[in-house]
């Protein structure tokens, strides 16, 4: 048993041999409230203390069976309390209860399910980027990890709605399946959707079968770093120089350059503006590379080019 089932057993005890002994003495010796639970406590702690009034046989032989019953889970309890202090095991309890509490305040943060190597990847850029984030993972060993490095983190299966919804995916903005099992990451994405209609869902997917399960389960986007490096590689030879050129512009921060995407809302004043009117230009360090309108993709799209709700356009930001 640990320490804190213990403690909490063994001052249960303690509290129902005061409630006794303080009816007890009340009853047979007629003390008020005060009186009979001052003598319970002071037959308990063995202080020595002079008694309320001098008891009678039946009072004396209550308070040897009072002694005898109590000083015993008095000292348990003193010393369960102690090996509690000393323990790991409460800071740690104390720890998860204020990191819980943590979680429940959170909004529009992501969600990562799985700690593994991805999972680690995709945890560290999101520390860089200041993206609000929470791992979701059932291995102790690896949460012993997320625990040392202070990540927010909840620990079960994320296959599970009651672990989603420890980690607050009512108020999430999206969910990463990175879980090593393409089984558990169909189960996570279904089990996500269902708790969250319009959640933003990424999944890995090992094989192509779990692909094209993945995005029948709800997945908004699957990806498979067998097929990702393959290409990655296939461009390295191919074509070295675009390959150098776009892993500086996505992983190399000295670079100072970035690409980024927004969104034309329906009720965004930028619907009906061309992209020079809207700031889309290179004097403004924002320079359109492409726009994603539906299934379409436009690329080097004009300057003149007018902006229509729902597009996406793909740019690339320099400086700080």
């Amino acid at each position: 048993m640990d320490p804190l089932r213990r403690f909490r057993l063994s001052a249960t005890l303690l509290l129902i041999i005061l409630a006794v002994g303080t009816v007890g003495f009340r009853v047979l010796e007629g003390m008020s409230p005060v009186d009979a639970f001052y003598m319970t406590v002071i037959t308990l702690s063995t202080v020595g203390f002079s008694e309320v009034k001098p008891l009678g046989s039946t009072g004396k032989l209550f308070t040897i069976l009072l002694i005898f019953a109590g000083a015993g889970v008095l000292l348990w309890t003193l010393a369960n309390l102690h090996e509690l202090l000393i323990s790991e095991q409460l800071w740690h309890s104390l720890r998860r209860r204020k990191m819980q509490k943590n979680i429940e305040q959170m909004h529009d943060h992501y969600i990562v399910c799985g700690y593994g190597r991805m999972g680690r990847q995709v945890a560290s850029d999101f520390k860089v980027s200041r993206v609000p984030f929470v791992i979701v993972e059932i291995e102790e060993g690896t949460l012993a990890e997320v625990a040392e490095d202070r990540t927010p983190h909840v620990a079960g299966d994320a296959t599970k709605d009651e672990t989603l919804r420890l980690a607050g995916i009512e108020r999430a903005k999206g969910l990463i399946a990175v879980v090593n099992s393409d089984a558990d990451n169909v189960m996570a994405v279904v089990s996500a959707r269902g708790l969250k209609p319009d959640l933003f869902i990424v999944a890995r997917a090992a094989t192509e079968e779990a692909e094209a399960k993945l995005k029948r389960a709800g997945a908004n986007q699957v990806v498979s770093p067998y097929t990702t490096g393959g290409r990655r590689i296939a461009l390295a030879v191919l074509r070295p120089a675009v390959c150098d050129f776009v892993g500086a512009l996505l992983y190399d921060e000295a670079l100072q350059a970035e690409m980024q995407e927004t969104s034309i809302a329906p009720q965004s004043g930028l619907a009906g503006q061309s992209l020079i009117q809207a700031g889309f230009t290179r004097e403004n360090r924002k320079a359109p590379i492409a726009i994603l309108r539906g299934s379409q993709h436009i690329i080097s799209p004009a300057p003149d080019m007018v902006l229509q709700s729902n597009d996406s356009i793909i740019f690339i930001t320099t400086g700080e």
